[in-house]
């Protein structure tokens, strides 16, 4: 590409952002986006973040590739959509999101900005899709050039064993699962009337959903196969469905079943048996649940259910604090 072309490509491109700028400041919330994300992305915590993630996620990549100390770019591929670094991210995301949002509204509230910004010709919905927005897309820059970094790293060593579906679905899975909690503790933000009350309401639902969902659908599972006499079969699959429920569950058997062209869905959705703490017991359990679901994945074990447990983690906290925000005394 000439260097003329290359200048016309790029003066396309502002093009095309300044006119979406420029329609998108038609919407009401536009402005608030903009300002959240200016103010998010100049905080501290966002630059520990980025740090964090390159930490966790890039460097342990360049020393396993160029070191000599780590494995080879197979692995390094394999452990983008399957490994460690996937587990790590379903924790490091909600946790970033959440540290991130959990004072967008309920700060501006404790602290009395939030009547000078409602004196503005903005509405409450306007607040909450704003922040929504511009908080996302403060969290969704490092996440993005992190993931692009990762890439950049492996794809020199990774040669042909490189495919640019594990990228897209990796980012794009990835994404989704930050706008999951944001939207989440979004709506704890505004339901709540104190940053401590936001943050512990938020904090405990994740601290429950890491630590005891698992607990939880095992429990249901137990039941219903001693009370209602439903055979395994099925009570495995129900078992299975409530895991599903869980948002940090349901990313990695996404990034599963749509990101290695190796794993069908029924390994994927089996594979949430698996646990390190299991033991042997999980083990079978994962077994069983695989042999079941050979035959015939369920729709409510499908890939596009888990999409919409994703979203709803999202939708659902947002509707249910806004109109707790909506009435709220200020």
């Amino acid at each position: 590409m000439s260097d003329r072309q290359a200048d016309s490509a790029g003066q396309f491109a502002l093009n095309l952002l300044s006119g979406a700028d420029d329609k998108l400041h038609g919407l009401d919330w536009y402005p608030i986006v903009k300002k959240e994300f200016a103010d998010t992305i100049r905080t501290r915590a966002l630059l520990l973040l980025t740090g964090l993630f390159l930490t966790l996620f890039v460097l342990p990549l360049a020393i396993t590739l160029y070191t000599g100390l780590g494995g080879d770019a197979a692995a390094a591929v394999t452990a983008l959509v399957q490994g460690l670094a996937v587990r790590l991210l379903s924790v490091i995301v909600p946790i970033s999101a959440i540290a991130l949002t959990y004072a967008a509204i309920s700060g501006e509230r404790q602290r009395g900005s939030l009547k000078i910004l409602l004196s503005l010709p903005y509405t409450r919905r306007d607040i909450v899709v704003g922040k929504l927005f511009g908080r996302f897309f403060a969290l969704a820059a490092p996440l993005v050039g992190t993931l692009l970094l990762q890439v950049l790293v492996v794809l020199p060593e990774a040669e042909s064993g490189f495919q640019a579906r594990t990228v897209v679905v990796l980012i794009g899975l990835t994404l989704l699962l930050a706008l999951s909690f944001v939207g989440f503790t979004l709506g704890a933000s505004a339901a709540t009337s104190t940053t401590r009350r936001s943050l512990i309401t938020a904090g405990g639902v994740w601290v429950y959903l890491f630590a005891l969902w698992n607990s939880v659908s095992s429990g249901v599972g137990g039941l219903l196969r001693d009370r209602t006499g439903l055979d395994e079969e099925l009570t495995l699959k129900l078992e299975l469905f409530v895991k599903l429920l869980n948002p940090t569950q349901a990313y990695q058997t996404l990034l599963q079943s749509l990101g290695s062209a190796d794993v069908t869905v029924a390994q994927a959705r089996a594979s949430m048996f698996g646990s390190i703490f299991g033991g042997q017991s999980s083990l079978i359990r994962q077994q069983a649940a695989a042999q079941t679901l050979s035959e015939s994945v369920p729709w409510y074990l499908s890939d596009p259910v888990a999409v919409v447990v994703l979203l709803g983690w999202c939708v659902v906290p947002v509707v249910i604090g806004y109109g707790l925000f909506a009435r709220a005394d200020l």
